[in-house]
């Protein structure tokens, strides 16, 4: 089995590249079947106004229960989670949020994300939030970036004094790391402007990303996008060396985001040519590619007993 962890439909599109043709739930399917996957996490996007530089000035995008309807079409190929902004129920980190997990239990959802409120970790309104999914047994799947203006995704600092303390005040709640404010600090010298992109060259001692996956139980990893493959394959000895010391952590993900040919994510085949070659055994490919997925997604297993 093959589960990718980290994927999207809509129009995604910016001013930068509006040549690309949006992906739709047909061309998703068509993708995995295409690359030999199992099944897919569906992350609806946007929650956060952050997510668009302009709503349906181009193409309406589909609203999150739109997306999420359209994938209770594929039951068998579609993991279903939620999303949600922080500052949802009046910006308040009094907010109940459980009239809202309730409908998403009702409708399939097993986690939550990608939480891309720009807001540090720690603000009162995450840890609310996030405190409310573990009491819930949702993963939270979250965009991380750096101090910037017009950013994208929760904010953090070089030594990630916010998400250490989100995940000191948050214990029961699974956190699955991903974007370039997480993944640029797989090295120790990630700089603040790091945070924002993709740095390249050798790693230059363990970073934050070592330190959080192995101190903290409750946090994760996906290694999609352009920021987690960069960060395993900037240093190719050293990637191969993190695959398999943090095996039970990691999680496969494309984040395919356009439905047109460039859109192909290399992930999967860079994992193949691994245990080709012999860099990771079996059995790590299997943790990376579906076990470590069904080990943090508690939920399905009821919705799988159920059908």
């Amino acid at each position: 089995m093959i589960i990718d962890m980290h994927t999207h439909i809509g129009d995604l599109r910016a001013l930068s590249n509006m040549r690309r043709k949006p992906i739709t739930m047909e061309d998703l399917i068509a993708r995995l079947d295409d690359e030999g996957i199992d099944r897919a996490v569906l992350l609806p996007w946007p929650a956060s106004p952050e997510g668009l530089q302009f709503p349906g000035l181009f193409q309406p995008q589909p609203d999150m229960l739109s997306q999420i309807r359209s994938g209770q079409r594929y039951p068998d190929r579609i993991i279903l989670f939620g999303n949600v902004d922080p500052r949802w129920g009046g910006n308040t980190d009094k907010t109940d949020f459980s009239w809202l997990f309730e409908r998403f239990v009702e409708m399939g959802c097993v986690g939550i994300g990608e939480i891309g409120a720009n807001l540090f970790y720690d603000d009162p309104r995450v840890v609310n939030l996030f405190r409310q999914c573990g009491e819930w047994q949702f993963p939270v799947t979250i965009h991380a970036t750096g101090v910037g203006e017009g950013q994208y995704g929760l904010i953090d600092e070089p030594g990630s004094p916010h998400l250490l303390n989100l995940l000191e005040r948050a214990p029961d709640t699974v956190i699955i790391g991903h974007g370039p404010g997480f993944w640029a600090q797989i090295s120790a010298d990630a700089t603040a402007s790091d945070l924002l992109g993709y740095p390249k060259g050798p790693v230059r001692g363990e970073g934050m990303v070592q330190k959080l996956l192995r101190d903290f139980p409750n946090m994760y990893a996906d290694i999609s996008a352009g920021s987690g493959y960069n960060a395993l394959t900037r240093d190719p000895v050293y990637g191969v060396r993190f695959l398999n010391e943090f095996q039970d952590k990691l999680m496969f993900g494309t984040d395919v985001c356009f439905a047109d040919e460039e859109g192909r994510m290399p992930h999967l085949s860079y994992l193949k040519e691994r245990l080709a070659v012999g860099d990771i055994s079996q059995e790590v490919y299997d943790k990376i590619t579906y076990r470590n997925a069904l080990k943090v997604l508690k939920r399905m297993h009821t919705f799988m007993e159920k059908g």
